[in-house]
Parts: structure tokens; sequence; C-alpha cells
């Protein structure tokens, strides 16, 4: 039988400050407290890792309270105001509850389940950020033999790349421990509240400025209507579709090689052609999500720095030549305007009616490669509905996420603009187009057929 138990890694030593959020910690502020009580896939990111063999509990419970001692995100309470903004408190010294589970040499239970069950419990509960560090970890753990490392990490304290970040970190401590050796150099990063700082100053409001022009062009630009519904909605109203694919990696960067771009306006420019395909206007919404790690003390950064940039498409392109060249204008865009404060913008949005759209978040792109790796035989596509919803606010949502070598391409969409089957046939012509363009040129029209050959009436389970 599994036993339970919680130890306590604890950090001393560390420096204590209290100060504004980022732009970047408000965004995330606004969406959590947007949807609560409900608690949204992207309010805990999970993770797990191996630990080496050899190493005992305390091994890796002093690894981790170094961790908390590097991040500053990792140990910050987040304090609500009556006005519903937050103020961030670092904390010097404390304890996180590590939740431990054992198995005996003779349980049936599988490490996957276990790693599951850990990974629904770090994501099942909104995190108290008044009085909780924004951070859950357990271990998995073999007659007292740690074997597995689960992380949840609230998306206050780190975005996407910070939660690859930290495991990577976490990683690099535990072998150094396992093989006898100094444990990794900190990696220099601006901290949350030095970033705070530096986006009050007077060269933080000019990014202010200047996004704050980019926003009302788009919205000069942005379609009134929303795309015309197709089928009648499912209930729950939108469904997740999700591809594993060895086969993108390889095929978006010999596309972006070949079309001397990219690979996040490769995703882009396929986006776009797709789009094409069910949405008639010359222009729909588009949002940009953009990482904000530009600058060198930002590439490591352990914090949530993603921010979307409302954007607009234009579909009435005649070649994919066309697709890419617009597509690399409003990367590049999105990049420079990227950095603003989100409750400024929600003012210059307050009379504005958004039509939904499509939310793209590129996440794949960031993802840092590992050198000298052979590709082997591709591993076959996977498709899964991981999944469902009653409420969004966009129409579709398309991430791009996984492995350096397995890209992870998933869709989410109102089933009265794209049903299953649609959802299924988008995933698949995603995939063909980017095989096509990775060698040759590819006509919009022939986009547009491959998407209505594998239209079908998908069910889900």
């Amino acid at each position: 039988m599994i036993t339970e138990s919680t130890v306590q890694a604890e950090f001393h030593g560390g420096r204590a400050r209290v100060g504004p959020l980022t732009w970047g910690q408000q965004g995330t502020w606004d969406g959590i407290h947007e949807w609560l009580p409900e608690v949204k896939p992207f309010f805990v990111l999970t993770r797990w890792l191996p630990v080496p063999l050899l190493l005992g509990v305390g091994d890796v419970l002093e690894q981790i309270s170094e961790l908390l001692l590097r991040h500053e995100s990792l140990r910050t309470l987040f304090h609500p105001s009556p006005r519903g903004d937050a103020t961030q408190e670092v904390l010097a010294s404390g304890a996180l509850d590590v939740s431990l589970f054992d198995r005996p040499a003779d349980d049936p239970v599988e490490f996957t389940g276990i790693v599951t069950d850990c990974l629904v419990r770090a994501g099942a509960t909104a995190f108290d950020h008044d009085k909780e560090l924004p951070v859950r970890i357990s271990l998995a753990l073999h007659e007292g033999i740690p074997v597995l490392v689960v992380l949840g990490v609230s998306h206050m304290a780190a975005d996407h790349t910070g939660t690859e970040l930290l495991v990577a970190e976490l990683a690099a401590m535990l072998k150094a421990r396992a093989d006898g050796k100094p444990m990794p150099a900190a990696k220099p990063s601006a901290q949350p509240v030095d970033l705070a700082t530096r986006q009050n100053s007077p060269d933080g409001q000019l990014l202010n400025i200047e996004a704050t022009h980019h926003l009302r062009e788009q919205l000069a630009r942005m379609p009134s209507e929303p795309a015309p519904a197709r089928a009648v909605p499912l209930s729950p109203r939108f469904v997740r579709g999700e591809i594993e694919s060895d086969v993108l990696p390889v095929a978006v960067r010999s596309a972006a090689r070949r079309l001397r771009t990219t690979t996040s306006v490769v995703l882009l420019s396929i986006t776009t052609a797709l789009l094409r395909c069910f949405c008639p206007g010359p222009a729909y919404r588009l949002d940009i999500m953009q990482s904000n790690r530009l600058a060198p003390d930002l590439f490591n950064a352990v914090t949530t720095m993603n921010q979307a940039v409302k954007t607009v498409v234009a579909l009435d392109i005649g070649s994919f030549d066309e697709a890419v060249r617009r597509s690399a204008a409003a990367m590049a865009a999105a990049k420079r305007h990227a950095r603003y404060d989100s409750r400024l913008a929600r003012e210059v949005l307050r009379d504005v009616a958004l039509p939904p759209g499509c939310q793209v978040n590129d996440m794949w792109s960031t993802l840092p490669r590992a050198r000298g790796t052979a590709p082997g035989d591709p591993a076959a596509t996977a498709l899964t509905w991981p999944e469902r919803t009653a409420h969004e606010d966009m129409a579709l949502y398309l991430d791009t996420g996984g492995t350096a070598d397995r890209m992870r391409l998933s869709l989410m969409a109102d089933t009265a603009l794209l049903p299953p089957g649609d959802i299924e046939a988008f995933l698949v012509a995603f995939e063909r187009t980017a095989s096509a363009l990775a060698v040759s040129d590819v006509a919009l029209e022939r986009v547009a057929e491959v998407f209505a050959e594998h239209r079908s009436s998908s069910s889900i389970a």
C-alpha cells in the first residue's frame, strides 16, 4: 500500500523584498481572478523529472531549497489590495511542504499512475497566493528511495519558458549531486521585483505609449463581426484537439531555412492559410502571445512574462509567400509592442466590442535544441482530445509545445465554428502543409484542398 507523508524544504538567507507586480504578473493575476472560482488549466503548469540513482530524500530536499533561494518568484506571496491589484512579498526564509508518495516493492501501482495522480492534484485547486508559496512539489519514492519529482508551478511564478528553465536547472543540480560534482552556478537573470521597477521607469512608460499606439492601429483594422457559425455547437461548447508529431519539428525547421525566416513565422503563416478555409472575411482578429525575453538578463528569468498582442491578420492574400511576408511583419510588430501595462490597455478597450478570434501561443520555438542529436525514424502522429469546456474568451486557441524533437500542436475551438471533425482536419492539414513547405512552395488552394479532404464526422471519447 502506498504511504503518504509530508516533509519540508527549508530556505534561509534569501533577500526579503516588497514591490508591485510586473506587467506579466498583473495580466496573469487579472486572468486568474476573471475565471475564479473555476480553475482553468493555465493557472498551474505541471512537470515531472526523474531523480538520479543513489540520491536520498534529504539530497533532493537540499536541491529544492537551493532552487527556492535562487528564484525569488518561488518564495513570493501575492497580497491583494482593495483596488483589485496586488503587491508581491519575497520571503527571505521559510519552508515549502513537499508531499511524499512511497510505493513498497510489492505494490502493483505503476509510477505512471502515481505521477498522473500528483499532476492532477497539483492543478486541481487554485493557489491561495496570499498565504501559499506558488509552487507545489511531490516526490514519488520506491521503498524510501526518490524516483521522480513532480512540480506544479503557479502561473504567477512562471510561464511556460520559466517552468522549463526550472526543470532543466533542478535536473542539472540533482545530476551534479549524484555525480559528486559542484552544484551548477545560477545563471544571471532579473528577478520579478527588479523587472517591475524597470517597467515603472520612464523607459518602461515609453514602451507603454508605443504599445498603446500599436493597439489603436490594430483596432482601426479590426473586423466588427465574428466569423459566422458553421455547425450546431456541442455541449460543452469548446473542444481541444491535440496532435504530437515527430514530423512537425523537422518540417518547420526545414521550411524556415528554405524561406529564410523563423519557425514562429512559418507556424503563423500556416495558421493564416488554414484560417482562410473557414473565415470568409478579408481580415480576422489574431492575438499573438509573446514571451518578452529579448533582453539578455531575461533569457533565464523565472517569472511570468507572456503577454498577448492584439493584431489583425489579412486573409485576402494571393500566395503563401505573401502570407509569410505578412506573418513576418506581424511577428516583428508583436515583439516590439508586447511589453505593456495590461490595465492601461484595458482602458483603451473599455468601449470596444472585440470579436472573438484566434490566439496563437508558440511555446515550441522557445525550446532549446540539444546539440548533435540525430533524428531517428519518426513515431506515428498521435491525436487526442484532452479538454472540453463551456466558456472561453476566444473562438480559437492554437498552442505549440512539447519537446525540441516532438511537437505538441493543440487547437481549442468553438465547435460552432469548427466541429471536432474540422478540428482534426485543421491539425492534419497543418502537419501536411508544413511537410510540403519543407521542400517546395505551396499554393493556398492546396492548403484548402487538404483541409477539405480530411474533414470528417470525427467523434470524441
